[in-house]
């Protein structure tokens, strides 16, 4: 009898051993795979995004640039006001600020064009707005980068 009582209360305190393990690890399981399922989704993004600046161009004189980049990833690149424009002389570049339409140098917009949407083969017309002029002869930079860090660059010459 003694040997039954001692089985029942190693069997009780064995599975109450367990149900605290699992109390104190379900926390923490949930959290990593919540964080796993997180940086999935971004790498996935990273992945399937890609564009390409498919041309630009100024002219001598001028204060504005426009540059075509192209959607040739398998996603829509959203928001757009949040896309990133470095531009200047190549040995010189900045960031230069979104602006929407109208807005004061230095500053960006742009046009979707062919969609209303940046979606994959759209094609996204960033109209640079400067505070100086283009120099004939120079070669200027300009790198166009989603909101999730991919990116494009080119240099061309006016």
């Amino acid at each position: 009898m003694e040997k039954a009582i001692a089985t029942v209360m190693l069997t009780v305190a064995g599975i109450a051993a367990i149900v605290a393990v699992l109390n104190a690890l379900m926390p923490a399981i949930s959290r990593t795979s919540g964080s796993l399922v997180a940086s999935a989704d971004s790498v996935d993004s990273r992945i399937s995004t890609q564009l390409e600046i498919i041309h630009a161009a100024g002219a001598d004189g001028s204060a504005t640039v426009e540059a075509w980049t192209k959607n040739v990833g398998s996603i829509a690149i959203t928001p757009v006001d949040r896309v990133d424009v470095f531009f200047g002389p190549g040995d010189s570049f900045l960031r230069v600020p979104y602006g929407g339409a109208g807005c004061t140098a230095p500053c960006w917009s742009y046009t979707i064009e062919n969609d209303t949407v940046w979606n994959p083969t759209a094609t996204l017309r960033v109209s640079l707005t400067l505070d100086y002029t283009l120099a004939a002869g120079t070669t200027y930079y300009i790198k166009v980068v989603a909101p999730n860090g991919i990116s494009d660059a080119r240099f061309f010459t006016v």
